[in-house]
C-alpha cells in the first residue's frame, strides 16, 4: 500500500545494502514500510550478468509496488582497477584511477568512466560512488592509494571531471568523494578516525581544489568522509557530521547538489559517535543521503532515531525539506520508470555485459598499454629475452588489501592466485619457475636457485605495508643477477629505492595490467604510462664527478660529517684527499644537491692496477632509500667498462682514509656490503690503527743501546741521501709502488724531517720511516685520520728495514728515534695506519685506536 507521513519522506533520504543474490526479506521491508531511497551494491550482490539485471529489475519492481514516485537510485562503487564491484566475468575489467593517471591522458579517463556507464547501465545500476577525487599525497595512505587519479591537484582535478562525464552521458549519477579529501591520511577509516591537522588554506591549496572544480561543473554528487579536521571550526566532529565542514562546501563553493555519506557502519563513524546517532548529526549538518550498507537492524534503528529527532526539531524542518528536495530532484533527472522497469527480455543481448563485449575490452587492452610505467631501468635489463633462465617471484598469503573497501573484491588478504599471472609470463618464456614467497621467508635452496636465475622478476602488492615484501625486496639486488621489480598495486613500493634498479608500476594487482606490464617485460612493446605521483628518485642521478669546486666540497664535507661523526674532517682536508690524479669519484644527486658520495682511487701493485673503494658515504636523511646500493652499482659498472678490473677492494692505498669497514659503526655496515656482494676478510690477520701520546715519551735504553753497540746511528735524511733512500726502497719494496712513490715526494730539501734514516758502522742506509708532523704537505694529502686524534698528532709510516739489516732490532730503534725527533718539533701524538703486525708497535706503548675488517668485491 501506498505510504504517507514522515516516514516515507525520511527513507529517501537513506541508501542501504543487504546481503543475496535476489532481493532479501530485510530488504524488501526496507523499501515497503520504510520508503528507502537508495539501495547499495557489492561484489556480493553479483554471480552473472543475467542475475545482476533480474535483481535490480526486482528491487525496482519492488519499489513500484510499495508506491515509490521515483525510482530507487541503485548504486555500487565501480571505481574500477583496485575497486570493482561488476567484474569479469560479468563484464572487462577497466583500469582505475591511477592506471588511468598513468596515461596522462584525460580523453581516456572519459572513454573509460562512458564504458563503465554503459556497462552500469545495461545492469541496471544507475548510480556510481566515483570518481574518487581524492588526491593522494600520503604514500602510507592504506585506504586511498591507487584509488586516486595522482598526487597533483590540478591534475586529479582533469581526470575526475573527465570521468564524471562519461558516466553522465549514459545517465548514471556520477559521485565524486570523499570530501574534503581523503588522501593525506595515514589510517583507514573503515577502521578508525583519520586526523588531517590541516589548515583551511592548506586544504584550499590541494585537496579542495578538485571537489570545487567538480562543483562548478555543476557535479551531481558528492561524497563525504569520515576524517578528523581540527583546524576547521571547533575540530570535534568527523566532516560528514560536521557543520562547518558542510558550510565550505554549501556556502563556500556555493554547491547546490546532493551530498551522500560514506557508510555510516565505518568505524570512523560506528565506533566514535554510533551510527543511529551519526544518521541524525550527519542529516543536521548538511548531508542529504544517509548510507548504511551492512546491518538490517542498525538501519532500521538509524531511520527510527532521525524520525525522533525530526519530530523533536533536533534536525530542523527545513534542513530536512532540503535533503528531500535535492534527491528528489536528482531521481527527476536521471531516473524515470520507465528505463528502471524495461523488459528483461529486451537487455539480454547488450553489448556492455559478458567478457564478448569486444569495444570495452579493446578500449581496456589501449588504455592498460598506456599506463604501464618503467619508472627507471638503470641496469638496462628491459627487453627480458624469452630464452633467459627467469624466476618468478610472487607475494603469498597476508598480501595486504590495499584500498578495497569493506575486505570486498581483489584486495583480500591471500587472495591473489599467483598461477594466472605466471601462465601469462609463460606466453612469453615457457620456462618461467615460480616461487611464493612470505613472511617464513626462503629457504636456502630456493635463495639458490633465485641467486643462479638470469632474471628475477620480483612482484610486490603494497610492500609498504607489508615488512615481509620489503625486506626481501631489498635483499634482491645484491642476490641476483638481473632483478626486474614490479610495483602490481601501490607504486611507492620501492619507489624510492634506487637499488631496485629496474622498477615497473602497474597501478592494481589486476592480470589485465600484468599482462600489459608482461608485453613491456619481454619487448612486445614500449613503456609509455607516467608515473602520476612524485617520485623521490626522479631527479636523482649517479655520475662520476672529479668533485673540482667549492660547492661540491662542502656539500661532500656536510654528508662526511654527517654520517661519520667519530671521523670529523674539514672541506679543505677533504679536498686534499679527493683532488688526486689516481681518484675516480661518483656522487649521487637529486638536482644540484649531492646526497650521497663514493672516493675511489687506483693503485699500482705488483700484480697489476688495483681499486679501491675508500668512502661511501649517504646523507642520514636519505639512507634506506637505495642510493648506497646505487653507487656500488654504477661504481661496479664504471670499473667494469673502464678499467677491467676482476675486483673491488673495500679499503684504501694512497691517500689513505680507512683500511676497511671500522668496527665502531654499527654491524649492519658490514652487513650492508656483504649483502651487496663484498667478501668480508677473515679478522686474522687484523687490520688496525694505532696511536701513542708521546708527550711524556722517553726512547728505551734497550733499544738505543743495542743498535747503538751494532754501529748503527740515525737521524733525519739529509738531500745528499735521497737518491739512496730511493734506491733502498725499490730494493727492498718494489711491489707496492704507492710506499715507493711516498719517499719518491719527499725530497728532504723540500720537505726537510720528514724522513728518520738509519746508517750502518759504513754510514750506509739501512732502515726508513716516514715521520711527518701535523702540518706536512705530505701527510695532508695523503692521510685523513691522524688530525682526528688531535691537533697536533703526526704519522709515522711506511717504516722498512733493508734485507741485510734485519732481526737486529733496529726497527724499534728507528722508531724511537723518529718519535723523539718529532717530540722535539712539538708533535704530541703519533698515529701509525694500517698495522697487521701484532706485537712490534705495542713495545713502544702503542695502542689500538680503531679496528676494521677488509672486504672484496669481485667484478
Amino acid at each position: 500500500m501506498p505510504l504517507t507521513g514522515l516516514q516515507k519522506q525520511i527513507g529517501q533520504l537513506f541508501a542501504v545494502g543487504f546481503h543475496g543474490l535476489t532481493p532479501s526479506p530485510e530488504i524488501k521491508t526496507l523499501i515497503h514500510e520504510y520508503g528507502i531511497g537508495a539501495i547499495v551494491l557489492f561484489k556480493r550482490n553479483v554471480s552473472d550478468a543475467a542475475q545482476l539485471q533480474a535483481l535490480t529489475h526486482a528491487l525496482q519492481e519492488e519499489a513500484r509496488s510499495a508506491g515509490h514516485e521515483h525510482p530507487l537510485l541503485i548504486g555500487i562503487d565501480q571505481e574500477n582497477g583496485l575497486v570493482t564491484r561488476v567484474s569479469p566475468p560479468v563484464a572487462p575489467q577497466l583500469p582505475g584511477p591511477m592506471a588511468l593517471g598513468a596515461t596522462n591522458s584525460p580523453e581516456l579517463a572519459y572513454q573509460v568512466g562512458a564504458a563503465t556507464g554503459e556497462v552500469l547501465s545495461a545492469a541496471g545500476i544507475n548510480m556510481n560512488y566515483a570518481p574518487v577525487c581524492d588526491i593522494n599525497s600520503e604514500p602510507l595512505n592504506p585506504v586511498i592509494g591507487v584509488r586516486s587519479f595522482g598526487d597533483k591537484p590540478e591534475f586529479v582535478a582533469r581526470f575526475a571531471s573527465a570521468s564524471a562525464q562519461g558516466l553522465r552521458e549514459h545517465k548514471v549519477v556520477p559521485t565524486v568523494k570523499h570530501f574534503p579529501g581523503h588522501g593525506d591520511t595515514a589510517v583507514d577509516s573503515h577502521y578508525g578516525l583519520p586526523v588531517i591537522p590541516k589548515t583551511r588554506e592548506q586544504l584550499e591549496s590541494c585537496e579542495l581544489v578538485p571537489f570545487r572544480q567538480a562543483a562548478n561543473e555543476g557535479i551531481e554528487a558528492i561524497m563525504t568522509a569520515h576524517i578528523s579536521l581540527p583546524g576547521i571550526g571547533d575540530g570535534k566532529l568527523p566532516a560528514t557530521l560536521s557543520p562547518d565542514v558542510m558550510k565550505i562546501l554549501r556556502e563556500d563553493m556555493g554547491y547546490g547538489g546532493m551530498v551522500i555519506t560514506d557508510c555510516l557502519e565505518m568505524d570512523g563513524i560506528r565506533a566514535t559517535y554510533g551510527t543511529e546517532q551519526g544518521a541524525v548529526l550527519a542529516l543536521a549538518a548538511g548531508c542529504d543521503s544517509i548510507m548504511i550498507c551492512h546491518t538490517y537492524s542498525v538501519q532500521v534503528a538509524s531511520i527510527l532515531q532521525v524520525c525522533q529527532a525530526a519530530e523533536s526539531g533536533n534536525i530542523p524542518s527545513a534542513r530536512l525539506n532540503e535533503a528531500i528536495r535535492r534527491v528528489k530532484e536528482l531521481k527527476s533527472s536521471f531516473l524515470s520508470w520507465e528505463t528502471a522497469l524495461r523488459p528483461l527480455e529486451s537487455r539480454e543481448n547488450w553489448p556492455a555485459l559478458g567478457t564478448d563485449a569486444v569495444k570495452h575490452c579493446a578500449l581496456a587492452k589501449q588504455a592498460y598499454a598506456q599506463s604501464v610505467t618503467l619508472v627507471r631501468d638503470t641496469s638496462q635489463i628491459v627487453p627480458v629475452s624469452r630464452s633467459a633462465n627467469v624466476v618468478f617471484l610472487f607475494p603469498g598469503d597476508q598480501t595486504p588489501a590495499g584500498g578495497a573497501v569493506d575486505g570486498e573484491g581483489l584486495g583480500r588478504k591471500g587472495a591473489y592466485n599467483a598461477s594466472v599471472y605466471l601462465n601469462i609470463l609463460k606466453q612469453y618464456n615457457p620456462t618461467v619457475v615460480e616461487i611464493r614467497y612470505g613472511a617464513a621467508g626462503l629457504s636456502t635452496e630456493l635463495m639458490s636457485a633465485i641467486e643462479a636465475a638470469d632474471v628475477v622478476i620480483f612482484t610486490s602488492i603494497n610492500a609498504r605495508e607489508s615488512p615481509f615484501q620489503r625486506t626481501l625486496g631489498l635483499e634482491l639486488p645484491s642476490r641476483t643477477r638481473k632483478l626486474v621489480g614490479i610495483a602490481a598495486c601501490n607504486p611507492y613500493d620501492f619507489l624510492e629505492d634506487a637499488s631496485v634498479g629496474t622498477y615497473i608500476a602497474t597501478y592494481e594487482p589486476t592480470p589485465e595490467a600484468f599482462a600489459a606490464a608482461a608485453e613491456v617485460i619481454f619487448g612486445n612493446s614500449e613503456p609509455k604510462g607516467i608515473l602520476p605521483v612524485e617520485n623521490p628518485t626522479s631527479q636523482l642521478s649517479i655520475e662520476d664527478s672529479a668533485l673540482d669546486n667549492t660547492k661540491d666540497i662542502l656539500q661532500l664535507t656536510a654528508i662526511w660529517n654527517a654520517a661519520l661523526p667519530t671521523y670529523p674532517l674539514s672541506a679543505r682536508k677533504l679536498q686534499l684527499l679527493v683532488n688526486q690524479e689516481h681518484g675516480h669519484h661518483f656522487v649521487a644527486r637529486v638536482g644540484a644537491d649531492i646526497v650521497g658520495f663514493a672516493l675511489t682511487y687506483t693503485s699500482d701493485t705488483s700484480t697489476g692496477v688495483a681499486g679501491n673503494l675508500a668512502v661511501l658515504a649517504v646523507d642520514p636523511a636519505k639512507q634506506g632509500q637505495g642510493l648506497g646500493t646505487a653507487l656500488i652499482s654504477k661504481i661496479t659498472a664504471w670499473y667494469q667498462a673502464n678499467m677491467k678490473l676482476p675486483r673491488l677492494e673495500l679499503s684504501s692505498s694512497f691517500p689513505r682514509f680507512f683500511p676497511g669497514v671500522p668496527h665502531d659503526l654499527p654491524s649492519s655496515v658490514q652487513e650492508f656490503f656483504q649483502k651487496r656482494g663484498f667478501s668480508l676478510w677473515d679478522t686474522s690477520p687484523r687490520n688496525v690503527d694505532l696511536y701513542r701520546d708521546i708527550r711524556d715519551f722517553k726512547a728505551p735504553d734497550a733499544y738505543i743501546t743495542r743498535a747503538a753497540d751494532q754501529g748503527y746511528t740515525f737521524g733525519p735524511l739529509q738531500p745528499e741521501h735521497y737518491e739512496e733512500c730511493l734506491a733502498g726502497q725499490r730494493k727492498n719494496f718494489s711491489a707496492n709502488a704507492a710506499w715507493v712513490r711516498q719517499y719518491e715526494e719527499l725530497h728532504p730539501a723540500k720537505y726537510p724531517f720528514s724522513v728518520m734514516a738509519a746508517f750502518d758502522s759504513q754510514g750506509k742506509q739501512a732502515a726508513w720511516t716516514l715521520m711527518l708532523g701535523p702540518d706536512s704537505p705530505a701527510l695532508q694529502k695523503n692521510w685523513a685520520l691522524p688530525r682526528v686524534c688531535g691537533p697536533k698528532t703526526g704519522l709515522i709510516g711506511c717504516v722498512g728495514v733493508d734485507a741485510e739489516h734485519r732481526k737486529k732490532g733496529l726497527g724499534l730503534a728507528l722508531l724511537s728515534h723518529a718519535m723523539e725527533d718529532m717530540k722535539r718539533r712539538g708533535v704530541e701524538g703519533v698515529f701509525v695506519d694500517w698495522v697487521v703486525l701484532e706485537g712490534f708497535y705495542e713495545q713502544l706503548g702503542f695502542t689500538v685506536w680503531r679496528e676494521y675488517r677488509r672486504a672484496t668485491l669481485h667484478l
